[in-house]
Formats: structure tokens, sequence, C-alpha cells
């Protein structure tokens, strides 16, 4: 059994994705060429934005997006306590400070209520990010009147009642790292946008500043996506629907099966695309040492909350508890498109064995 399926997605799609791999590399064009254009266009349309801008990975769409919206060096920047580090050091990596916020032990999201007791005159803007793929309750957090840029690196399809993840904030970073549920084979990202300033103000940024050829306007960086990874990932956008599909049946299997048992589930905020499935309990550890006795795969999402980590050191904030304590029993179960009715049927049973044991 395997908790993510980087090589099972490639083999189902073998001869279309080297057939297109080989195309690319006769073609001759690989940096910024018309298959970046095409997928920057149908990405942004799947999320319900108007244009989309292909960076080099997904805490580089945050970083230029935090930079087109007009956030500068000694800005504050609220950010969730419980995220990957690339959420908090986007803001921190272009002089800001992230203000980190606690996390509702229901959705396991940004508390709305937070961003605005944690707000002042310095705060620029918000990244809400849409963990294990449930969407933020972005509606909530934008009473905060902040500009919000969603973190929506784990959310390729999720829905919720205001829409698509990526279509609500001002602009919505994406990541195509491997393990994403559209991904493609090597680092990758997108930012997409309805705003035409935020969107000419990315394309420039991710690339020198130019606009043409050795004529920089603005400072600028070198983050595009290249052709190769567009190729993939226009392939893999046309079967993400049905990958997700399978993702949520399991997912709503797990929830069935785990329903009277004394562990916690990720409120529902909205149409997750699955992700990751992540339940909690105290017993964390001695659970997932019971899985892996057993033959099934675990992971942890995220052990360490992101302002107690050594590198956030000098933005601590005030306290975090709930953040604290989900990161001490969250446990992430195999989730992806290519597992088996049998696998599912074996993660539910050893789960269930070791709580028919006394805990």
């Amino acid at each position: 059994m395997d908790f993510n399926d980087v090589r099972l997605r490639y083999e189902s799609l073998r001869d279309e994705i080297d057939n297109a791999i080989g195309s690319v590399l006769s073609g001759g064009r690989y940096i910024l060429g018309p298959l970046v254009e095409t997928f920057e266009d149908e990405f942004a349309r799947y999320c319900g934005a108007a244009r989309g801008i292909g960076v080099g990975s997904g805490t580089d769409a945050l970083k230029i997006g935090l930079r087109a919206i007009g956030v500068r060096p000694g800005d504050a920047v609220l950010v969730p306590a419980v995220s990957a580090a690339a959420t908090g050091m986007s803001v921190a990596a272009m002089g800001a400070r992230p203000v980190f916020v606690d996390i509702s032990l229901d959705d396991f999201n940004i508390l709305p209520e937070q961003c605005l007791e944690r707000k002042t005159s310095r705060t620029k803007a918000v990244i809400p990010v849409h963990l294990y793929g449930m969407p933020a309750r972005l509606k909530e957090i934008g009473k905060a009147g902040l500009p919000i840029l969603e973190d929506a690196a784990q959310a390729h399809g999720s829905d919720a009642s205001w829409g698509r993840c990526g279509s609500f904030g001002v602009a919505a970073a994406f990541s195509f790292y491997p393990t994403k549920n559209l991904a493609t084979y090597g680092d990758g990202g997108i930012l997409v946008t309805s705003d035409a300033t935020i969107a000419e103000a990315s394309r420039l940024l991710r690339n020198y500043g130019q606009r043409e050829n050795y004529s920089s306007k603005i400072l600028g960086e070198n983050s595009r996506l290249d052709e190769l990874h567009a190729a993939i990932l226009r392939l893999n956008l046309r079967r993400l629907d049905e990958w997700n599909g399978r993702r949520r049946a399991i997912a709503e299997k797990y929830r069935e099966a785990f329903r009277e048992l004394p562990i916690g589930l990720q409120a529902q905020t909205g149409k997750s695309n699955a992700h990751l499935f992540v339940v909690t309990t105290a017993h964390r550890d001695r659970l997932r040492s019971h899985l892996d006795e057993c033959g099934v795969p675990t992971f942890t999402h995220y052990p360490v909350p992101l302002h107690r980590q050594k590198a956030f050191a000098e933005f601590r904030p005030a306290r975090c508890p709930n953040a604290d304590l989900l990161c001490s029993r969250v446990l992430s179960l195999p989730m992806h498109a290519f597992l088996s009715d049998a696998d599912v049927d074996r993660v539910i049973e050893t789960v269930h064995e070791f709580f028919k044991r006394k805990v």
C-alpha cells in the first residue's frame, strides 16, 4: 500500500506523458512558451479566475502574490499557525512580518475572529490556508477588511458556498509539487487572479521585471513554470475531477467508518478535494506504531506549529493553544485516487483493531 500516488499516477498516463515530454523536447521551446500560456488559461478557468501566472513553485506564487498586492518589507501579514513552512517563509523572505493566528479545532483552518483581533495598522494582508484541502472560512475572514491571498497549495478543485478555492481572494497561490492532487514531476506553481493589475505585476515579477527581453521595469526574479511541466499538468488537469471524485469517495467511507470511534475528524466547511485525510487522537503515536506494524503507511501533517519552529523565533506571537494541541494529535491516513477498495478496508479495519484494545 502506498501513502501517496506519485508513481501510480504516472503509470496510469505513462504513454501520454512520455509523448508530451518528447514533443516539448523536439520542439525546442522550453521556457514561457505556448504550453505554459495554454495551461495558465485552462487552470485559471478551472478555478473560476480570469488569469493564471505560472511560476517556479507554490512558495514563489505566494511571494510574488504578496508583492503584487502591495505588501512591502516591514508590513505585517496574518498567517495560520498550522501549515507548511512555506506559508510563513513566503512572508519573512520578502522582509515582511508573519503574524501567526490560531486555528479552529473543528475545521483546522485559521480562526476568522482572531484575524480581527490580531490585525493592526501595519497588517496589509491575510493568507488563509485551505488546510488538507478543506476550504477556509473566507467570507468570515473577509470581515477583517484585509486583502486575501489564498494559500490553495492543497486545494486544487475544492469548493465552498462562495465558489471554488482560488476564486475568492484577490489572488490565490497553488503548488504543483509531486504529491499534490494536481501535480507535475518536480517543482512548479501558479498564481491565479481576476485582477488585471495584480496579474500584470506578477508577470513582471516572475521574469526579471521584464515585458520584453533585456528591459527590466521593476526588480523581479527568475521564477517561471517551464514547458515540460506545463505539458504534464495539462494532461493531469483533464483527470483531476475524476481523481478528486475517487478521493472524496474514500474520505466519505473513512468518515462513516470512524464516526463512532474516539477520534476527531476535520469539520466540513465545503467540498474538500480530500488532499489528505487527517484524524486526531491523544493516542497518535501509539496508533501510528500500530498501523506501521500492520503495514499501513501514515504521515504527520504537521507535527510542529509554525510559531514553535526555530526559523520563526523572532516572530513569535501571542499563544496559539489550539495549534499546539492539534499538532500533537494529527495523523494522516493513506489517501490517493489509486487506493483499492481492499486497501481502504484494510486501513479501516486496522484503525478499528487499535481502538478495540484498551487505550
